[in-house]
């Protein structure tokens, strides 16, 4: 299992702060509500003791309840992978990174040097290279399956990231049918409904509408709760469109919003693992784009770890992607600034490695950046180790005034453990590089996606899942049944 390295030395908000915007949001909660035009979701939260008022159907509810919620919610649990090498213990403040986000419409095609619409197979590719690099913790997607009907959408997407990794995967499921199907189709992956049950490998990535709504995109929590099925529900505001201008605004609606959530995932079932995931994205009033690294938004990110941490629960967030349209400056110093800075804040869960030009597209060469970065952000984690054998007293004494440590066995020792070594980033002279075709980052990213695609498709699933993902698949294909399209 993997258990995170731990962050949290970056504190964006005193104490203090954190006892007003949660008072703040209780008051939204209380005096306004939100509203829930979900039939079923409303009888939820109406039974579970919230006021609900049948004509503007606006749900209110108590802070008793929101206080009981936050307590049933496990505040530390694991989500597997369907290889336990790959499972994560998910708590405060451990730190884990991963592939992509939600489905992309456009994909960056390097070979062709285009930005175009994804299809099946780049689903596939995207989820063997995030498989492959060590520092891609948990997948989500670079691409779409753009080439099927858009009511097959999510359907192949889940067959190619469930045949393709055994890594822990979340995922969109919109409506309570597309969630029943995706959680069919990863107990089949899994062994069975008992496996899946026994070690939950897929956790439901749901978002409510902001501001203040909840409707029928979430009633999926209601198959992952019946099933101990983790639940991150994350709302995506933005900054001056669907949230307040002002950082402390969007952060108390953000966090209202978090906190319906987690009440109705507890209502549904006491004890689901909820993961808390308030969004602070910009909207660019020179653009009128949602930003993906805007320098307030990582301030944001870091405010709403904080929150998370208050209330003992993990949390999620975007990070590591970037708003530059190309491999470049732009792209490293944002995705860097994120990757760095949540770290530092302890964000649990951070998502976007590889997502580019502000959610717009997905490319694997920034992916492989993006590792490299994650890297270097974790040996950053690691901190210093200070014991007799570091502090390397007698070693000093011994070399003396004018001598070398090149020959010791103390640097032979320890350098392995504490230098980074890139796989990726040029430390070489000149001469040496420019005798190996004086490449750009980007072309050494191309490199590494082309030598992790070159070998062949490891036997990722036992062959008896394999063919009982694939039936499955084929079956819910034929049903007829549509899913909810983007």
């Amino acid at each position: 299992m993997k258990q995170g390295l731990q962050g949290g030395q970056l504190n964006a908000l005193p104490p203090q702060d954190l006892d007003r915007i949660h008072h703040a949001s209780l008051r939204i909660l209380e005096e306004c509500g939100v509203h829930c035009v979900s039939d079923v979701l409303r009888k939820i939260f109406a039974e579970g003791g919230a006021e609900f008022d049948h004509g503007t159907q606006m749900v209110k509810v108590p802070c008793k309840l929101v206080e009981w919620a936050v307590g049933s919610a496990p505040k530390s649990f694991v989500l597997h992978g369907r290889d336990p090498t790959f499972d994560l213990l998910i708590e405060q403040p451990r730190v884990y990174y991963g592939m992509g986000g939600s489905p992309v419409p456009y994909f960056w095609d390097h070979e062709q040097q285009i930005i175009r619409s994804p299809v099946e197979a780049d689903m596939v590719r995207c989820t063997r290279v995030g498989h492959a690099l060590p520092n891609v913790d948990f997948l989500m997607s670079l691409a779409a399956a753009g080439d099927v009907l858009p009511e097959l959408h999510y359907l192949y997407e889940y067959h190619a990231i469930l045949r393709n990794s055994t890594k822990p995967i979340i995922y969109s499921a919109p409506g309570r049918a597309c969630a029943a199907m995706f959680l069919e189709m990863a107990a089949a992956a899994s062994g069975g409904e008992s496996e899946l049950r026994r070690r939950p490998s897929v956790m439901l990535f749901t978002q409510p509408t902001s501001p203040l709504e909840i409707g029928s995109y979430n009633d999926g929590m209601i198959e992952f709760a019946a099933q101990g099925m983790p639940i991150l529900f994350s709302p995506g505001l933005m900054l001056g469109a669907t949230a307040p201008a002002t950082l402390a605004g969007a952060l108390v609606q953000g966090n209202a919003e978090n906190l319906a959530g987690i009440v109705l995932a507890q209502l549904l079932k006491p004890g689901t693992p909820v993961v808390y995931g308030v969004h602070t994205a910009v909207m660019d009033m020179r653009t009128m784009r949602c930003t993906y690294a805007g320098t307030e938004q990582s301030l944001g990110r870091a405010a709403m770890a904080q929150l998370a941490r208050y209330y003992g629960l993990p949390c999620f967030n975007t990070g590591a992607g970037c708003d530059s349209k190309a491999i470049d400056a732009q792209a490293a110093a944002e995705a860097t600034m994120g990757i760095f800075l949540n770290a530092l804040a302890g964000l649990t869960l951070t998502q976007t490695m590889g997502t580019m030009a502000g959610g717009t597209f997905g490319s694997l060469e920034m992916l492989v950046i993006c590792e490299e970065i994650v890297a270097m952000a974790k040996h950053i984690l690691r901190g210093i180790e200070v014991s007799e054998e570091k502090l390397a007293v007698d070693v000093i004494k011994g070399v003396g005034p004018g001598g070398h440590f090149l020959d010791l066995e103390h640097t032979l020792r320890q350098f392995r453990q504490e230098f980074f070594f890139p796989r990726l980033f040029d430390r070489r002279g000149i001469p040496a590089w420019e005798a190996d075709g004086a490449k750009g980052i980007d072309e050494v990213a191309q490199s590494r996606v082309r030598a992790i695609l070159a070998e062949p498709p490891p036997q990722i699933l036992l062959p008896s899942a394999e063919h009982a993902l694939d039936q499955t698949f084929k079956r819910l294909v034929k049903s007829g049944r549509t899913l909810a399209t983007r």
